[in-house]
This record gives structure tokens, C-alpha cells and sequence, in this order.
């Protein structure tokens, strides 16, 4: 075979090779788009079964969340706040989105977890006792600023309430203790 046939099969074989790749490159990425994304048929279905849809003006980044809990509180004839719990992948995986009925006013917080920083002089392992009594876990805490963050009691809507409640007892090692609120730079 002459060297010029013999560049000729080989380029033929690349282009058999680059369509054949090309082929199967195209089926996946068909098969990819028919394919439904489940967050969007568990949003749905969320919905379906009587969950508000969050509201437009929540950022993008929050609207991608897969709800996994929506309700109103206090439960009862009249409640002041829209709940929705979304579960992420990222950096905080789980987010209280939180609606005041009477003024519209959102605020997004994790739903997991509250922040409480100490009196001065007070060190994070004085929350020992409390922590072992309320059957809570430790996350995070800096001595520097004083601050420790800890799970909360349970997972429902009201989980972040419930425990900033439940912590009072104890409210003088506390300078503050609220929610681990989320802070959007874009807004």
C-alpha cells in the first residue's frame, strides 16, 4: 500500500470515528433533555398538594431549592408568616425562606441551625449542660468572637422558633441569640 492510500484510510477511519462520537454525543445529551429534572417534579408536586409557590421577587439562587416542607405560622386562623423549607447542595443545604404576610418583607435564614454569641467571659463549653439537656449538637463556634452555632430541635417549619424558645433558660450566657440569617450581596 503506498503511503498516500495508506493516509487516506487513516483519515477515513478519523471520520468514521469523529461521526460515530459525534452520534453517540448527540443520543445522550437528547436522552439528558427528555429526561424531567426531579426538583422540578417534586416542586410541582409540593405544589400540588397545597404548598405556595415561593414568590417572584425571591433571588434565583434560592428559587433553584427543592422545597421540602411549606406552612403558615402561627398554625391557626391567623397566621403572620409564610414558611418554605428548600434543601441545597451548596453551601448552606438548608434554607427557611420566610414571608410576613402583613408586609410582604422576606427574610432567608438556615433552617438547620441558630447562631448565639456569649456574654463576655462566657466560654462555649459552658453549653454543655444545655446541649445535653435540649438533645442538641454543636456545629461551630469561635472563641475569639464569642460565637457558637447549634442544630436545632427538629425539622419542621417552626424547628429555628422552636429552639430559640426552648434556649431561653439559659439567655444569660447569651448577648444574642437568633437565627443564622443569610445575607444576599446582590440585593
Amino acid at each position: 500500500m503506498s503511503s498516500g492510500n495508506r493516509i487516506l484510510v487513516y483519515f477515513l477511519g478519523f471520520l468514521l470515528g469523529l461521526m460515530l462520537v459525534s452520534l453517540i454525543m448527540n443520543r445522550r445529551a437528547a436522552r439528558e433533555e427528555a429526561r424531567a429534572d426531579p426538583w422540578v417534579q417534586h416542586n410541582a408536586a409540593m405544589l400540588e398538594a397545597g404548598a405556595e409557590p415561593l414568590p417572584e421577587r425571591v433571588p434565583d439562587s434560592i428559587q433553584q431549592g427543592l422545597m421540602l416542607d411549606y406552612g403558615l405560622l402561627p398554625d391557626g386562623s391567623d397566621p403572620h408568616e409564610r414558611i418554605w423549607l428548600l434543601k441545597f447542595d451548596d453551601r448552606y443545604p438548608h434554607v427557611r425562606v420566610v414571608e410576613n404576610i402583613a408586609t410582604g418583607e422576606l427574610s432567608y435564614m438556615t433552617a438547620d441551625q441558630i447562631k448565639i454569641v456569649l456574654v463576655d467571659g462566657v466560654d462555649v463549653t459552658a453549653l454543655k449542660p444545655m446541649l445535653d439537656e435540649l438533645d442538641l449538637r454543636m456545629r461551630m463556634f469561635n472563641r475569639r468572637e464569642r460565637i457558637a452555632v447549634i442544630g436545632v430541635l427538629h425539622t419542621g417549619i417552626d424547628a429555628v422558633p422552636d429552639t430559640l424558645e426552648a434556649i431561653q433558660p439559659w439567655a444569660d450566657m447569651f448577648e444574642s441569640a437568633g437565627p443564622d440569617w443569610i445575607i444576599f450581596r446582590d440585593r
